[in-house]
């Protein structure tokens, strides 16, 4: 069986025609999570774990880059 990307015209793959971008629940679970990795940093950093805090501190701030990036890409789609 053939995978998606065989399928493209010019072997490109444009991140605009994936359903990750279509779809509005891919960057909503992305903050979903962000925002639980936020919470956990809170809770150990209030715990006296600083560097387990800034490593889920780090974690969240990924998550929630890629979720506004989905975002913008869903957000364009629409347009």
């Amino acid at each position: 069986m053939r995978s998606r990307l065989a399928f493209m015209g010019e072997g490109r793959y444009d991140v605009n025609e994936s359903r990750s971008a279509r779809s509005p629940w891919v960057w909503r679970g992305f903050l979903m999570m962000s925002m639980l990795a936020a919470g956990i940093a809170i809770i150990l950093a209030g715990n006296g774990a600083g560097t387990f805090a800034v490593l889920w501190g780090v974690i969240a701030a990924g998550w929630f880059a890629i979720s506004m990036w989905l975002w913008r890409k869903h957000h364009s789609v629409d347009m």
